[in-house]
């Protein structure tokens, strides 16, 4: 089994990133195109860039500097402990956020970017940030074995894997197709041979009727029609025909995977994560202790307040 990862990530969506990211993203614009552009009129008054970059600044200044230098304390620190995020594990968060906020597709993701003034780029910045900072954060955990022996035994359930079984089927259109499928069988026939020449299934029948390995709720998820009667088989055995959707089914048991618990040396790693999970500094204790020991300089007087706020984020 594989415990559920709990990061730092949330729904880009939110109003915390939308504020840091209409600073970052006016200043940009601003710099870029010059302070005297006008971006608007209201009659013949002009709203120019260059008050609405101010406004931006107003607005979320001091919250996108505070998320800048945290960024940096982090890819630095990241580097000096030889600490890493893998593509894979950016696309992995990349989905966990698209599932979060309902997101199907490329043209949608990049529609709610647009709306919060946000690039793809921005976000799997962001999401490499997080992913560095989580493990720097485990990596100051230590897990001791009796923790680990604690966790297992508190958490057994977790660990218990239902009982499974091997599948296959026979798809027929009629009771009396079923019948003859079944009759051969009895008299020595493979089950997997009478698939192949009688099944009306193409999935299966090329596979001699393997439907696949399921637990019961699996089964009947995915198999309501014929749950009842695979899990009523012994292994080996064929069930009488069974009427489904569309024809008839013969179902074979092919083998039993007993209920069981997973051995500890089994699980080992994935406790050990978990509780690093469940143990390591919140990002924002982890930039703070970061921060009392970097050299951050604040050049701007009227930002000063942003480096107390990062060492001492308990009193913000």
């Amino acid at each position: 089994m594989t415990l559920k990862k709990e990061r730092w990530i949330a729904g880009f969506v939110g109003a915390a990133a939308g504020a840091l990211v209409v600073g970052g993203v006016w200043f940009g614009t601003y710099a870029a195109h010059g302070g005297g552009s006008v971006v608007a009129m209201v009659g013949k008054t002009p709203i120019t860039r260059q008050e609405l970059a101010q406004q931006s600044e107003s607005y979320a200044g001091s919250a996108m500097l505070e998320e800048l230098i945290a960024n940096a304390l982090i890819e630095q620190a990241a580097a000096k402990q030889h600490v890493t995020a893998t593509n894979a594990e950016i696309n992995q968060q990349l989905t966990a956020i698209e599932l979060q906020d309902g997101i199907t597709s490329a043209a949608q993701l990049n529609s709610l970017l647009a709306q919060n003034h946000m690039t793809k780029a921005q976000l799997l910045s962001q999401i490499r940030d997080n992913i560095l900072a989580a493990k720097l954060a485990e990596a100051q955990v230590h897990v001791t074995d009796k923790q680990i022996a604690s966790y297992y035994k508190q958490n057994v359930s977790m660990f218990t894997v239902p009982e499974t079984r091997k599948i296959a089927v026979i798809a027929v259109k009629t009771k009396a197709d079923a019948e003859k499928a079944l009759a051969e069988i009895q008299s020595g026939t493979p089950f997997a041979s009478v698939a192949k020449s009688m099944s009306t299934d193409a999935a299966t029948r090329a596979k001699g009727g393997l439907l696949g390995t399921f637990s019961l709720a699996e089964m009947k998820a995915e198999h309501p029609s014929i749950a009842s009667a695979a899990f009523a088989l012994k292994a080996g055995a064929v069930s009488e025909p069974i009427k489904v959707q569309g024809g008839y089914e013969l179902v074979q048991c092919q083998a039993i995977t007993p209920k069981h618990v997973q051995p500890l040396s089994a699980v080992r790693s994935q406790i050990i994560e978990a509780i690093k999970q469940q143990n390591a500094e919140s990002e924002t204790k982890l930039v703070a202790e970061l921060a009392k020991s970097a050299d951050i300089r604040i050049l701007d007087p009227s930002y000063q307040a942003v480096l107390t706020a990062i060492k001492n984020p308990t009193s913000t």
